[in-house]
């Protein structure tokens, strides 16, 4: 059995994988080790693989610096001095005053209007997923998916890669659409989280299926187009640079055309365009 997590910092040190291999594997650990974990992963605002759902990352908080520092006053030994002045003005002003004019009632000032910013939560996905998978799933031969053991192992892996293709088809549409906020960055961050989640289990051998394999390099693909993406689409959105260019838009196409040929919407070729002496 492996060790168990002891000191009271030790969750805040671990990566959110092991956090999440702790919840997926509850057979192993102590009940309060489990819970622990999630506890963490909900205060990073990560996936949280287990049942219920993902709760959706807490909305990042718009932090606002007010300056409570106030000015410094003249000193009493200026005040004896601005009051004989005021004094002094005013009397000559009365002696020298031009003829009296009605003077225009001063207008109040407009109020201070704040910005805000609406912040829009990043959904967790599990529903849609649900139904991707159970797609992905029926797609498979009949003699694989009468292995139930590699069909589920197969499906699990489905469900990873639909969790973090929602995510990032999801925050790329905000970019397309010129729609990205303060938190979008760090909304990034966990889709990324979500796509290291897929690749980091493409390191072990899951015993599947050659068919089983082959679709799962398709979905593994699919994710190196998308972290390329957001990682860009991140660092653009920090530097207050317009999101998109010509590689993040072919990189999210391709993606996106992966997406649905693992839904068994396979692409057509693109028909050539253009007079034949010019290719």
């Amino acid at each position: 059995m492996p060790g168990l997590p002891s000191a009271p910092d030790s969750f805040q040190q671990k990566t959110t994988a092991e956090l999440q291999h702790l919840i997926e594997n509850p057979g192993f650990y102590d009940s309060g080790v489990v819970a622990r974990a999630r506890q963490e992963l909900r205060q990073r605002g990560a996936l949280v693989p287990a049942a219920p759902s993902f709760s959706e990352p807490a909305a990042l908080p718009v932090e606002a610096d007010y300056d409570d520092t106030a000015p410094a006053g003249r000193g009493n030994r200026w005040l004896l001095g601005g009051l004989l002045l005021a004094v002094v003005l005013a009397v000559a002003w009365w002696a020298f005053r031009p003829t009296p004019t009605v003077t225009a009632a001063a207008t109040p000032a407009a109020p201070i209007v704040l910005e805000t910013t609406v912040i829009r939560p990043l959904p967790s996905f599990e529903q849609e997923a649900a139904g991707q998978v159970a797609i992905t799933r029926r797609l498979l031969p009949a003699a694989d998916r009468a292995d139930t053991t590699a069909a589920g192992r197969y499906a699990r892996m489905a469900r990873r890669y639909w969790l973090a293709e929602n995510t990032a088809a999801h925050l790329t549409a905000q970019a397309e659409a010129d729609s990205v906020t303060d938190v979008f960055p760090g909304q990034v961050t966990i889709a990324l989280e979500r796509i290291n989640w897929f690749l980091g289990a493409m390191a072990y051998d899951q015993n599947l299926t050659p068919e089983m394999d082959s679709r799962l390099a398709l979905m593994q693909r699919g994710m190196g187009l998308r972290r390329s993406s957001l990682e860009s689409l991140k660092a653009h959105a920090e530097m207050d640079m317009p999101p998109l260019n010509n590689d993040v838009e072919r990189d999210q196409q391709e993606a996106k055309a992966i997406s649905r040929e693992v839904l068994g919407q396979y692409r057509k070729a693109a028909p050539i365009r253009g007079r034949l002496e010019t290719l």
